[in-house]
Parts: C-alpha cells; structure tokens; sequence
C-alpha cells in the first residue's frame, strides 16, 4: 500500500507540471542555456525544477524534488518571465534547493533528505554571459537584419493602400524573408527582391547588401542563425562550479544520519562540434556520517571521495538538444576513521553512466560501478523528469 502511495505522489507532480504547461505567458521572450545543457549538467544545476526517482532497482531509493528561488517566482507570477526580470534574478538562480525521501527496497520511508546548492561560477548561462552580449554586438549581419525590418515595411507600407492585395502579399513576404527556413532569397517574388536591396542600400547595410547581390541563393534566416550557432556551441565548453551541503535523517528520529560537503567542476572539452561535445566532469565529497560501531547516534565517521570522469554528450543536429550521454569516471574513497570488519582504508572502483532522453525532457539514467578488487559489478536505473512548469507558445 505504502509504494502505491509514492507513486501517486509521483503521478501527482507529473500531472500538476502538464497542467503548469497549459498556462499561457511570456516565457518565449527569455533566452536561456537550458535546452542546450546535458543531462550531466542538469543533474549537477537545475534551471527550473527537476523530479528525480533515483536508483529504482536498488536497495535504498530516492523520491527527490529540486528547484531554485528564481523558478517559484516564477511559477507564483509569470510577470517574470521576461527577460528584464530573469537578468534581474541572476542571484537567485545560482541557488538549488532540494528535498526527498529515502525508501528501503519495499519503498517503506526510510528518512528524509535535504539540500541546498550554489554555482560559484556559471559561464553556461547564455542570457547573463558578457561574452555572449559582446559578440552578438559584433555580428554585422544581424546588426543589418535589424535595421533592415522598419525601413522595410515602412516602405510596403507607403506603396501599397491598406487593405490591398499588395500590400498583404508583401508583408507576408517581409515575414518569410526574415523567418523561413526554406525559401531562398532569388526564389522570392522579383519586385521584391530588388525592393529589399533598394531598402538595405538606402539605409547603408553594406553587409547585408553586399551579402544578397554576391549570394542570391542565400537562406536569410540560416545564415543569420550561424553565427549564434557558433557562440551556443562556444558556451557548451563554459565552466560550471557549484558548492552545495545535503543531509539526511533516521527513519524514526528527526537527527542527521550524514551531512555531505560537495563541490564540482564541469567545463566542456576540446572543439565543440554540431552534433556532439565531450564534457569534464570533477567531483569531491566529504561524507560525515554516524559510526554504527559507537552506541548511540553521532557524526564521528568521515569519508572522502573523488570521482573525476568524462561525459560524451550527443546532440540534435538540428536543435543542438542532447539525446543521449555516455559517462565514464574512476572513483577514489578514503574512510579517516576506524574500519569496520572486512573494510578498507582505501577504495578504488569505476562508475559509468548512461543517459537517455526518452520524451521531451524525461531521462533514463541507468549507472553502473566495477571494484577490479572483487571483480564485482552493479547497477541501477534511475527516472528524471526536468520541466519548466511554464507554457511555451
């Protein structure tokens, strides 16, 4: 009865996240790093909120929920989400918090986890990078593009009367000029052709005009994606720091049974590529724990752990999302206090993870670890679902 209860907890935030989903708001307007971070990343730092069901095949599961301050103001007035208010927040959105329960193998409760987690430096936010906003301002043909749209249907507007079919004709054509994906410059209706390069050149955007006389075949609104294509591939290498303290309690008593310190770098690798990207990943942690050896319940037992490793993220081509993760980490522990029977002072193993998007942004992580003392291998799946909780038109 207990597991069915979970599970309808389960079901209950899914349904209230599609729900969310339904809601109309300007989330559009917000130009963020989101849909290019991996799921490595998003385990690591959260945008909005993350609903994890952590180890499903192992004896001590997870039934945790994380989110920042920035993503339930959010969520109480969509007003804020526009762009002025979320580089307004920046603050707020470094901070992860997150709760959970713990389940034993017949998903009975088994104590409560929480935390809370600070990204020292993120580089992976495009809206508030200053790398980003200072190439974007070098883009010439952007820069053009965004002279040329007034002078444009200012002057469709002057040729032709309100209400013509001229007039509609062209506007929709200043429309698939600027955003279709398919239709070449020297495809589009002759007369206006030569009037965009009548415009670009009254208004001096030599770049652009320069560009549509040499190119006619060009797609305008690839070629304006390329150079921002560039730069998001630039900021898949940015570097991620975060800090954070987690704890969890006893099953029958509101007392720590551990606290864990945590720091980790992730920073991308080499050339990032459309397609595909390698990421670094360097974790430490500092697990301080109770001695079960002692009667009574402390904190006297402290273990060390250090798993740096490598992520192989592959992406859609065509929206550069990732789809599918391949990670591969050695694992060092080191126990500072007394042994248990049969323990080691020092523990070597290797951890893999792979990370599959299934829908949308549901992944399946399934994690694997090797000890080459015991020749020893294990694993377990794990169920993410990560959701903005706002409408997207």
């Amino acid at each position: 009865m207990k597991s069915r209860k979970y599970m309808l907890i389960l079901l209950l935030l899914c349904s209230l996240q599609i729900a969310a989903q339904k809601k109309s708001n300007d989330v559009n307007k917000i130009l963020t790093a989101d849909s290019l971070a991996s799921g490595n990343l998003k385990d690591l730092l959260t945008s909005f909120f993350q609903l994890s069901f952590n180890k499903l095949t192992g004896p001590s599961k997870e039934l945790n929920f994380s989110s920042n301050p920035y993503a339930l103001i959010v969520r109480a007035n969509p007003d804020a989400a526009i762009d002025t208010n979320y580089v307004k927040y920046k603050v707020l959105r470094k901070f992860n918090f997150g709760f959970g329960l713990k389940l034993d193998t017949a998903y009975r409760f088994n104590g409560f986890s929480s935390g809370i987690k600070f990204a020292i430096i993120n580089k992976r936010d495009a809206t508030t990078s200053q790398t980003l906003f200072e190439e974007l301002g070098t883009d010439q043909l952007n820069t053009d593009l965004t002279g040329l749209q007034n002078p444009l249907t200012d002057t469709v507007e002057n040729r032709y009367p309100r209400g013509s079919a001229d007039r509609k004709k062209y506007q929709d054509l200043i429309n698939d000029f600027f955003t279709d994906t398919t239709v070449l410059f020297n495809k589009l209706d002759p007369v206006f052709q030569k009037m965009v390069i009548e415009v670009a050149e009254a208004a001096k955007l030599k770049k652009l005009t320069s560009l549509l006389k040499t190119k006619p075949d060009i797609n305008i609104r690839k070629k304006s994606q390329e150079y921002f294509s560039t730069l998001k591939n630039e900021l898949q290498k940015k570097l991620l720091w975060t800090v954070s303290i987690s704890d969890t309690t006893y099953k029958d008593q509101f007392l720590f049974s551990n606290i864990v310190l945590q720091t980790e770098l992730l920073k991308g690798m080499g050339r990032s590529k459309p397609g595909a990207n390698w990421e670094l990943s360097i974790p430490a942690s500092l697990n301080i724990l109770d001695d079960t050896l002692r009667s009574g319940r402390d904190l006297k037992r402290a273990v060390f752990s250090f798993d740096p490793g490598v992520n192989l993220v592959i992406r859609d081509k065509s929206n550069e999302q990732s789809f599918f993760e391949l990670k591969f980490s050695g694992e060092y522990r080191h126990n500072f206090h007394q042994l248990y029977p049969g323990e080691k002072r020092d523990f070597v193993n290797f951890n893999g993870t792979l990370r599959i998007r299934v829908i949308n942004d549901i992944w399946i992580p399934l994690q694997f670890k090797y000890d080459p003392a015991n020749g020893n291998v294990f694993g377990f799946i794990s169920a993410k679902l990560n959701f903005n909780g706002l409408a997207k038109k």
